[in-house]
């Protein structure tokens, strides 16, 4: 049984997805501008309740630069682990 020119294009197209996917940096960081980040707290949410922060080096997983521990973004999200 022969298989179809097409379905062997929809085969390799797939490979090839999850070849790249597979290989792309995971680690990118967004922008304090893409993000919307500010050095002040917003409705009393803060970075240091934050999921993504690092508060051993003021960082943050997914915001690129120095963070401070009051600062905000639209990407917070709040620590479960935190009562």
């Amino acid at each position: 049984m022969k298989v179809s020119p097409r379905r062997d294009f929809f085969r390799y197209m797939a490979i090839f997805g999850l070849a790249t996917w597979g290989v792309t940096p995971l680690l990118a960081k967004g922008t304090k501008e893409k993000t919307m980040y500010q050095d002040s707290p917003k409705d009393g949410k803060t970075c240091v309740e934050c999921l993504h922060f690092l508060p051993e080096t003021n960082e943050c997983k997914i915001v690129e630069g120095s963070i401070s521990p009051e600062g905000w973004c639209i990407l917070y999200f709040k620590d479960p682990r935190l009562k």
